[in-house]
C-alpha cells in the first residue's frame, strides 16, 4: 500500500513538468513557423533583387533587414523557450530521485520551474519584439497605400 501511495505521489507531481512542456511545445511550434516564414519571405526578396528589372530596390533591401532582425529575435525565443522545455524536463528525474530515493532536494526543483518559467518569460519578450518588426516591415512593404 506504502508504494501506491508513493507511485502516486510520484505521478501528482509529475503533472505540472508535463503540462508545461505540453503548453511550451505548442508556443515553440508556432515561434518555429514564424521563424520558417521569415526565412522564406528573405529568399524570395534576395531572389527578386538578384533580377535586373526590379523595382523598389530600396524598400526590399530594408525589408530583408527587417526580416534579418526578425530571425534574430526568433532565434533567441527559440533558445529561451527550449532552455524552459529542458529545465522543465530535469524535474521530472529529479523527482524519480526525491520519491524512491528519500533526498530532500526541493530546492533544486524550484530553481529548476523558476529557470523554466524565466526563460518562458525571455522567450516571450523576443516574440513580442519579432511581431513589432513584424508590423514595421509590413508598413514598409505597403506605406504608399496606407493613409
Amino acid at each position: 500500500m506504502e508504494s501506491t501511495r508513493i507511485f502516486i505521489q510520484f505521478l501528482q507531481s509529475c503533472i505540472t513538468p508535463v503540462a508545461l512542456i505540453s503548453g511550451v511545445g505548442l508556443l515553440l511550434l508556432t515561434i518555429t513557423n514564424r521563424f520558417g516564414r521569415t526565412i522564406d519571405r528573405t529568399r524570395h526578396l534576395v531572389a527578386e533583387l538578384d533580377s535586373e528589372n526590379t523595382q523598389r530596390r530600396t524598400e526590399k533591401m530594408n525589408e530583408i533587414q527587417i526580416l534579418f532582425q526578425r530571425s534574430k529575435y526568433l532565434r533567441s525565443s527559440i533558445a529561451a523557450i527550449t532552455f524552459s522545455v529542458i529545465t522543465s524536463s530535469l524535474i521530472i528525474p529529479l523527482l524519480v530521485f526525491m520519491v524512491f530515493f528519500g533526498f530532500d532536494l526541493r530546492w533544486i526543483g524550484y530553481i529548476l520551474f523558476s529557470v523554466s518559467i524565466l526563460s518562458l518569460l525571455v522567450s516571450a519578450i523576443y516574440f513580442f519584439l519579432d511581431v513589432l518588426l513584424s508590423l514595421k516591415a509590413l508598413r514598409l512593404e505597403a506605406q504608399e497605400y496606407l493613409k
